[in-house]
């Protein structure tokens, strides 16, 4: 599935399906802060095909949600701060730097789950790409 107007592939793996109790909006605006920045990190690398992932899994009695990109990761000395609000790494007139500080306050505090981000190392269709990894742990 390709992302409109984009030249995203739009991957999604369900491999379990899960009811998830909560404010519907809240969780959408979750995940379309978490895809967003998924989409621009992809848009711009230099990388052939433009992937984006979404999987899900039970693990160990809990169902995950994976949202993995391939736009070469995220640098390690900004890692521990992309939750902080107003951090952002792109221009100002683009991003306000709250979109993933409200992926927090709503994942970890409203709704007391875990959530995971960290680069990862993958092969799709015989190819080798690094990416940004989000994992929602319910």
């Amino acid at each position: 599935m390709m992302i409109q107007d984009t030249p995203i592939s739009l991957i999604v793996n369900l491999n379990e399906d899960y009811s998830i109790y909560g404010n519907k909006s809240e969780f959408e605006q979750v995940i379309l802060y978490i895809l967003n920045n998924a989409k621009d990190a992809v848009l711009n690398t230099h990388n052939g095909e433009k992937l984006i992932f979404i999987n899900t899994q039970s693990n160990e009695g809990h169902f995950e949600l994976e949202i993995l990109d391939n736009g070469g990761g995220i640098s390690n000395h900004i890692m521990d701060r992309i939750f902080e609000p107003y951090f952002t790494t792109k221009h100002q007139s683009i991003g306000t730097g709250l979109g993933l500080s409200t992926v927090d306050k709503v994942i970890r505090q409203k709704y007391n789950l875990t959530i995971q981000v960290y680069n990862k190392d993958y092969e799709h269709n015989g190819i080798r790409y690094t990416g940004c990894c989000f994992k929602i742990i319910f």
